[in-house]
């Protein structure tokens, strides 16, 4: 299929799409000895195949997505069987941890991988979370954005004070030294346009979900995000944003739509659990629908976000929403693989993301050949 049959603006031809894959779902409860096998091979995949970077996220104490609790050591151990691709966490926590600690796991990291890390960083909102560190929920988004810029000083090689235990303050340098000068930097993104904001006037990329904005809301975002670098001295077109989406790229939309069927159910009756909502003022639709019994509300739930909120389908299909958001100013798509498929399903439909990949990878213009 070429790219004239799928209609690729020239924009999108030239500038490319990224595409990297992330992990949020994983069964932590499982007793499978082969738990990680997934993850690590859907990265060496994606290290041979050009693929950008693999995320790994922070979740805890919750069965669905427990089997991901530090990204740093999952990271550690993707960074010794890969070459190419960014290792990400996607998010650290920032609050649950001190932020020395969250420096020196990502120089280690960083060294492991030769300069390949980045993270994004989240304020946390399950309360159960805290217990790792209860007295910071209340003041969480304050103490991110406190540890992060201690987590950037500390990278740059400069000292930042603390006190010991007699209380005399002592300045601590980080080690081991890491190998990029600069730790690229992510914020995680719900739908406050405050986030976006705090993202566009400090030159973080951001990482978000469309589940959380609907489309018109994330270009929204998206415009905000770019007008505030500008007016914060950075260039608007570099800051990277990295919109989540559950993907299975195949051969025939039908087949594909059966073949998720089933998993995507799960994990919508899932979130419904998790978040015990369909909150009517983010979506009119779903609210309508309330009344109806949760095995409908599900249907709705799959039937639209099969068709708006995912790249799920052929090639043909994905590539439109790959357009869609290109148009919205996204720069990646950050495809999400574990949600309830097989191993060898999802490594299967690896093979369709490789050639959409190959169909999005940047164009010289003819100016420029």
């Amino acid at each position: 299929m070429t790219n004239d049959k799928l209609n690729i603006s020239k924009s999108l031809q030239e500038k490319g799409m990224d595409f990297s894959l992330i992990f949020f779902s994983g069964e932590g409860a499982s007793n499978n000895k082969d738990k990680y096998k997934l993850l690590i091979e859907s990265a060496k995949f994606a290290d041979r195949n050009g693929l950008k970077a693999v995320w790994t996220p922070e979740r805890h104490f919750q069965e669905i997505g427990g089997l991901y609790p530090n990204p740093s050591v999952l990271a550690a151990a993707l960074a010794t069987v890969t070459k190419n691709i960014e290792l990400r966490a996607g998010s650290v926590v920032l609050p649950l941890h001190n932020p020395l600690r969250v420096a020196e796991e990502w120089s280690v990291v960083d060294n492991l991988s030769n300069g390949r890390v980045a993270i994004s960083v989240a304020t946390g909102w399950h309360p159960a979370d805290f217990v790792l560190n209860p007295e910071n929920y209340e003041n969480r988004k304050e103490i991110m954005l406190n540890h992060l810029e201690q987590i950037r000083q500390l990278w740059r090689g400069n000292k930042v004070t603390y006190r010991d235990i007699t209380g005399e303050a002592i300045d601590i340098t980080m080690l081991p030294r890491p190998i990029q000068k600069e730790l690229p930097i992510f914020l995680t993104a719900s739908g406050n346009p405050a986030t976006w904001e705090k993202a566009g006037e400090m030159g973080f990329n951001i990482l978000c979900s469309l589940s959380n904005h609907p489309a018109d809301g994330l270009k929204d975002r998206i415009k905000l995000y770019r007008r505030k670098r500008e007016e914060s001295g950075f260039n608007p077109v570099t800051g990277k944003v990295a919109v989540m989406l559950h993907t299975y790229v195949g051969k025939d939309d039908n087949k594909v739509k059966e073949l998720v069927r089933k998993p995507l159910y799960n994990y919508l009756d899932t979130f419904l659990e998790q978040y015990d909502t369909l909150n009517p003022n983010r979506d009119e639709e779903i609210g309508g629908m309330l009344h109806s019994s949760r095995e409908d509300i599900i249907k709705f739930a799959f039937e639209k976000y099969f068709q708006m909120s995912s790249l799920m389908g052929s090639k043909q299909k994905c590539a439109g929403m790959v357009e869609r958001l290109h148009q919205f100013g996204v720069n990646e798509i950050a495809c999400l693989l574990d949600y309830g498929l097989s191993n060898s399903e999802i490594l299967e439909g690896l093979e369709g993301l490789k050639e959409l990949n190959e169909l999005f990878m940047p164009q010289k213009s003819t100016s420029e050949v």
